[in-house]
């Protein structure tokens, strides 16, 4: 067989093949695009690897470090650079109303590992975030392996501080007082003050001198605050305490069953008082008891067998008891004895008015009508005169007042016969009650009565008195009034 090629005849009469395929070298846009993409990918991403490379031993640039800028520094550096900032430190504190301090670092003992500083604020970066850092750089505060000595530094802050507060304004606790518009006890508002708080002052200076800062700004976290504010549970007790005591109503004093005196509100009032714990206290009952006559007067006092004094504390804690503890009952004058007497005389208190006087027990009582004692006193009556090595006895049995005389001389009777009286006295008062020779006188010649003293220095017979005792007796006693003499 013989093959045969179809053949057109052109125009000219040549011959030329149906189809021609004709080579070419030329890249489509698009492949040409993502190529070079592609090449500027492998930049990138070789650039950022670089970079990750480098800033894995290098700070990105921005950054710092305490206080230290740190951008391409390498470790090292970083560290040489921490040391020489911590070698000239100086810290700089202000706060309160003018309080100023500076601190050089060498002062307070300063000491700073620059390197282990350096290599934990690395520790913290990731080198691959390299560029982010770039675009928003790093500011580390590494607070370890820099401090100043904690005593050094506390001394330093504590003596500016004090030296500060003494001018400065305490800060005021809330407290407790009486409001005259509300009629009862509520709280007053606490205040700050401008004092600074030392110990804040020093934890402040710390964490300043732990991150290389040059200033410390005291805010009002450093003033010294109130211990106690108005919503203190402790006030708020005490308060509704002290109003619930003054509206309990008028607390009345009694002594020997009979009400002396009473409190009322309004005196109540002004003995409270809040410490500084805002615990309440009462202190006005005290002065109120000593300067009320009546309380003083039933404490002060004399019955038949003592002599009572008013026991002033044991008197104000009885009030304060009452107060306190909203009893209902009244508080009672407490007397403390100074003195007791010898024993009354059976019998005496019913004989009426009259003077009775016990030689035994050295003692004479004036009885009232209603046999109430309305005088009395130790005495001395006749006895041995150890002069004369006698004895002089002083009659008993029933007698009465004879007369009544002032400024008289008494002359005794010559019974040594020598010529002279055995005595002559002069007495301011003089109450004969037995023929005129035998009665009841002062004796300002004695320091003491009662006791056994008329044993050795008795009188020639009548009643020695005390001068006071007997200017009371004469203006109570009236001529006739009965006088019993027994042993």
């Amino acid at each position: 067989m013989t093959s045969s090629t179809s053949t057109k005849t052109g125009a000219s009469g040549a011959m030329a093949p149906s189809s021609v395929w004709t080579p070419s070298n030329k890249v489509s846009p698009r492949k040409r695009r993502r190529t070079i993409r592609l090449a500027v990918a492998a930049i990138a991403l070789a650039a950022y690897i670089g970079g990750a490379y480098y800033f894995s031993s290098h700070f990105t640039p921005g950054t710092t470090v305490d206080g230290v800028e740190a951008g391409n520094m390498t470790v090292s550096e970083l560290a040489d650079a921490i040391q020489q900032r911590a070698a000239s430190y100086e810290q700089h504190i202000t706060g309160g109303d003018g309080f100023e301090m500076t601190i050089p670092g060498s002062e307070v003992g300063l000491s700073c590992e620059g390197t282990q500083v350096a290599e934990e604020a690395m520790n913290r970066t990731v080198p691959a975030l390299w560029l982010p850092y770039c675009i928003s750089p790093k500011h580390m505060l590494i607070d370890a392996h820099i401090e100043a000595n904690e005593e050094t530094l506390t001394a330093r802050v504590n003596d500016a501080v004090a030296a500060y507060n003494e001018g400065a304004e305490p800060p005021t606790n809330a407290s407790g007082t009486f409001d005259e518009e509300q009629d009862a006890f509520v709280t007053t508002k606490e205040s700050v003050g401008t004092q600074l708080d030392a110990a804040k002052v020093i934890e402040s200076s710390a964490v300043a001198f732990r991150e290389l800062r040059d200033d410390v700004t005291l805010d009002e976290s450093a003033l010294a605050q109130p211990a106690i504010t108005d919503q203190d549970e402790t006030l708020l007790a005490n308060i509704a305490e002290a109003n619930k005591i003054v509206d309990n109503g008028d607390i009345e004093i009694e002594c020997d069953g009979q009400t002396v005196a009473t409190i009322d509100r309004a005196t109540m009032i002004p003995w409270f008082y809040f410490d500084e714990e805002q615990h309440y206290g009462i202190k006005g009952a005290g002065d109120w008891v000593r300067d009320n006559k009546a309380i003083q007067d039933a404490g002060n006092a004399t019955d038949d067998e003592h002599v009572w004094a008013l026991d002033f504390q044991a008197t104000v804690d009885e009030i304060h008891r009452v107060m306190e503890k909203d009893l209902g009952e009244k508080a009672q004058v407490k007397r403390t004895a100074i003195e007791t007497k010898p024993p009354v005389t059976p019998g005496a208190k019913e004989r009426g008015r009259h003077i009775d006087i016990n030689l035994t027990t050295q003692f004479a009582r004036f009885y009232d009508t209603d046999g109430k004692v309305i005088w009395d006193s130790y005495c001395v009556t006749g006895g041995w005169d150890t002069e004369k090595g006698v004895m002089h006895h002083t009659p008993t049995g029933e007698f009465a007042i004879q007369t009544k005389a002032t400024n008289t001389v008494l002359t005794g009777a010559d019974t040594d016969k020598d010529g002279k009286p055995d005595y002559e006295s002069f007495v301011n008062y003089w109450m004969p009650f037995l023929d005129y020779d035998y009665g009841l006188h002062d004796a300002t010649w004695r320091d003491e009565f009662g006791g056994d003293i008329y044993t050795y220095w008795g009188s020639h017979g009548c009643v020695n008195l005390p001068l006071e005792k007997a200017e009371q007796l004469f203006n109570l006693v009236k001529v006739g009034d009965p006088v019993i003499v027994h042993e």
